[in-house]
């Protein structure tokens, strides 16, 4: 924004002028003025600005993959059209990456499957030998009770054998009460998921079973004194089958419980699915990577590099920057504009873009919403102005002027620039109001590069002065110069 003058003091020079005004008017002669007389027009207000030529458009370009670079020869400054391939990727290693994910998912599906079939079969043999167990109790109690119609009171007969037979049940009970004991524990372990308790136990139990047996064999086998060689026949061959019974019982129940320890829970069913989906993401990732080598990299626009940050050769990580293209359609200039004008500038409002000779018309497009500080150290707020029909003479990272249209008023009064003054009172100016020259503060508006708008203090047809005037010259005579 242009001010207008400012008076500060007077000096000796000035007084000089003064003296002279005083002798012309002492001696009746007035001052010939350059004037201007105040009228009506359209004035527009400007802000004017210097900032460099960018792309629209500006991209920075990031490795997809991890790999090395066998193809790139860009550098800054190049220009680069829309679609070519500007990055080629060393693909060895990526293939070497996904044969062998391919080659761990493949084992990740057999050791699933193969645990899982393992798990159904001993879920099998658990089922059979714990069906068994039901038919060997069965069978037990079917002889056991065979044994035990016969007549009990023969066996009183004899004082030795009752002793015996007590002594035997005496243990059978005790170690039956162990093995009840072991189960329950067992149970707990299994729930604990303590498989070196588990285990331990289940051989404890084998051998209470075992113990149980050969007891029960024992007891059976007491020779009856008293019976019939018919009865005792038939106790010896309940005996017998009690004594098998039981073994295949303890067999079997040991087998139930050496089954149920290999058979896979859903939660282990689980993590060996999970374990094969992750594998077949890996294969999936690989793929994707293989082919992001395969494709390069593609230019979005046309447009002209403006950083590059690896060379030819360069092994670059996934996410690593590789080079920085601003477009070369879409060009604008980033200006920085001060506390004082931000406040009219707009989206939308049209500008003029000065550039190596040529002018060119432009628009505002973006208004940022961060002032930075640059080496002046007061902060500006970046504006883009945008070129309307850029040519190929406008270079990404020239400088150039930029004059932004703010506001436009039609049919106010104005002064020219030259008339303008400010002091501390004010804004004023001098005209010639009846041969003599005369100090008005007035109200202003808006300013051009030449006019100034008066929103009080003058009226249409006022004649203001627009040569160099001083206060001084107030009250003395004046003419406007023909």
């Amino acid at each position: 924004m242009r001010a207008g003058k400012i008076i500060l003091g007077i000096t000796s020079a000035g007084v000089l002028t003064a003296a002279g005004f005083l002798m012309t008017a002492f001696m009746g002669r007035a001052t010939l003025y350059s004037t201007a007389s105040v009228g009506t027009q359209t004035i527009a207000e400007r802000v004017e600005a210097t900032g460099d030529v960018h792309g629209e458009n500006s991209t920075t370009y990031y490795s997809s993959i991890s790999a090395p670079i066998d193809f790139f020869t860009l550098s800054v400054g190049d220009a680069v059209k829309k679609g070519s391939k500007v990055v080629g990727y060393d693909m060895t290693d990526l293939e070497r990456a996904r044969d062998q994910a391919e080659l761990s998912a493949l084992s990740a599906e057999n050791a699933m499957n193969g645990q899982v079939t393992a798990s159904n079969s001993n879920a099998a043999k658990y089922k059979k030998a714990k069906d068994d167990i039901e038919i060997y109790k069965y069978s037990y109690a079917l002889y056991r009770q065979a044994s035990d119609t016969i007549d009990q009171n023969q066996y009183q007969e004899n004082w030795d054998i009752n002793c015996a037979s007590d002594g035997l049940q005496k243990d059978i009970a005790k170690k039956t009460g162990s093995l009840n004991s072991k189960n329950v524990e067992l149970e707990k372990a299994k729930l604990e998921g303590d498989d070196a308790k588990a285990k331990q136990l289940i051989n404890e139990i084998e051998s209470l079973n075992t113990d149980i047996a050969n007891l029960n064999a024992d007891l059976a086998g007491l020779p009856p004194a008293t019976l019939t060689p018919d009865e005792y026949a038939k106790q010896i061959v309940n005996g017998n089958w009690m004594s098998d019974a039981m073994r295949n019982w303890t067999e079997a129940a040991t087998l139930r419980n050496t089954y149920e320890n290999q058979i896979l829970n859903e939660y282990q069913k689980d993590q060996l699915q999970n374990t094969y989906d992750m594998s077949l993401l890996n294969v999936e990732s690989a793929d994707e990577h293989l082919a992001d080598a395969n494709r390069g990299v593609h230019i979005d626009f046309d447009g002209v590099v403006t950083e590059c940050f690896i060379d030819n050769g360069s092994v670059v990580s996934q996410g690593s920057p590789l080079f920085t293209v601003e477009s070369s359609q879409n060009l604008k200039v980033d200006v920085g504009i001060s506390k004082y004008d931000i406040g009219k500038i707009k989206i939308g409002q049209k500008a003029e873009i000065k550039l190596a000779g040529t002018t060119y018309a432009g628009t505002v497009t973006e208004i940022k919403h961060l002032a930075q500080t640059g080496d002046s150290d007061k902060a500006k707020v970046t504006v883009s102005v945008r070129f309307d029909e850029p040519d190929d003479n406008v270079f990404i990272g020239l400088e150039a002027d930029v004059t932004i249209f703010t506001t436009e008023k039609s049919n106010v009064l104005t002064i020219p620039l030259e008339a303008y003054y400010v002091d501390d009172g004010g804004t004023y100016c001098y005209t010639i109001d009846s041969g003599i020259v005369e100090k008005k503060y007035i109200t202003t508006g808006i300013e051009s590069d030449d006019y100034v708008e008066v929103m009080m203090g003058l009226n249409s047809g006022d004649v203001v002065i627009t040569d160099a005037v001083t206060d001084d010259q107030i009250g003395t005579k004046a003419e406007a110069k023909q």
